[in-house]
């Protein structure tokens, strides 16, 4: 019977690919299959990984399996894995990324646990692969949480992270049914994972940073490219909508949206023009303000002062930012955290 199915989504990685896989393939038994989805990759990224994989012993990849599909993008191709996924949990690796050492043995651990969803922190990595000051590690009780209210309150938490990667979390594979990710080129993982997390009604949370996050040389000179930014602001004018709609039946998505809202006017003022970022604001602003009110939910402070501030126009994010700014530095003097 195997217990959790790893799902990689390969587009153009020759670089990395052997990177991910090896973080991998010593750890495997008969619990564990690997699932890689060629999303039509135009480089070598399939021929060297199969060419590794051949020079591995049998009983080591005997549950890799390789599925190619004509280029669709990234959801596509973790829904062709998720079709395909036959263990009792499934979780979802990006392949420039690895597995950090512990990640197998604790993992296992947690799902005799039995919990609906197994969530663990990060640590940034450099291009070749050298451990980062910079990490997420979440604080939720280290033990299976039942019952409505404490079911709720989990939620609460998990939805204040605003960390909505795929990969730190491992789910149970029934969670996904009914739910696929959308064809987005930018936050999938946001469109698609809250709605997995309310299905769910028990968490297990492991304090230490499992899965390991490549800060990729070209990522922050690609993402300030102008078609970049058009791509994201044109994705975050689909899913703000989205999160409106459904704060109008659960209050909890207030946290997603004012956190996306939030990146929306900072991309718009920084790489816009002004006149863009007010057209940009008037779009959702009013919509959010004529929600019931939810504000209490939102734990990040700037995306809490904004909330406050949406009644003052463009002005408001300006002002949210300087409060927050203010706050912040009041905090670190009296010795309280800020949070964000």
């Amino acid at each position: 019977m195997l217990n959790l199915t790893i799902i990689i989504p390969i587009y153009n990685v020759e670089k990395y690919i052997i990177d991910c896989i090896q973080s991998i393939i010593h750890h495997l038994d008969d619990r564990i299959e690997v699932l890689c989805i060629d999303d039509g990759s135009t480089d070598q990224s399939i021929d060297i990984l199969k060419d590794y994989l051949n020079q591995q012993p049998e009983a080591l990849v005997k549950n890799i399996r390789i599925f190619q599909q004509k280029n669709s993008g990234v959801s596509a191709a973790r829904n062709l894995g998720i079709s395909h996924a036959q263990g009792t949990y499934l979780t979802f690796l990006d392949p420039d990324d690895v597995l950090l050492d512990a990640y197998f043995k604790d993992i296992n651990l947690a799902l005799l646990s039995n919990a609906d969803v197994i969530t663990f922190g990060y640590k940034k990595l450099s291009e070749d692969l050298k451990p980062s000051t910079q990490q997420f590690i979440p604080h939720l009780l280290n033990e299976k949480i039942n019952g409505l209210q404490s079911n709720q309150n989990a939620l609460i938490e998990i939805f204040n992270y605003n960390r909505w990667f795929s990969g730190i979390h491992v789910y149970k594979t029934s969670l996904f049914k009914d739910i696929k990710f959308p064809k987005l080129t930018h936050y999938e993982d946001a469109a698609t994972i809250p709605n997995v997390m309310l299905k769910a009604t028990s968490f297990y949370t492991i304090h230490k940073a499992l899965y390991g996050y490549r800060i990729r040389s070209s990522s922050a000179t690609n993402f300030k490219q102008a078609s970049n930014i058009d791509k994201s602001l044109t994705c975050l004018e689909q899913l703000i909508p989205i999160f409106i709609e459904k704060t109008k039946v659960q209050a909890i998505f207030i946290i997603p949206l004012m956190h996306f809202f939030y990146i929306y006017i900072y991309q718009s003022t920084k790489f816009k023009n002004k006149q863009t970022a007010k057209l940009n604001w008037k779009k959702f602003s009013h919509q959010i303000q004529q929600l019931p009110l939810s504000g209490t939910l939102i734990k990040n402070e700037h995306n809490r002062i904004l909330y406050h501030c949406l009644n003052l126009g463009l002005h408001g994010y300006y002002v949210s930012k300087l409060i927050s700014r203010l706050l912040r530095s009041l905090k670190k003097r009296l010795g309280k955290p800020y949070h964000q």
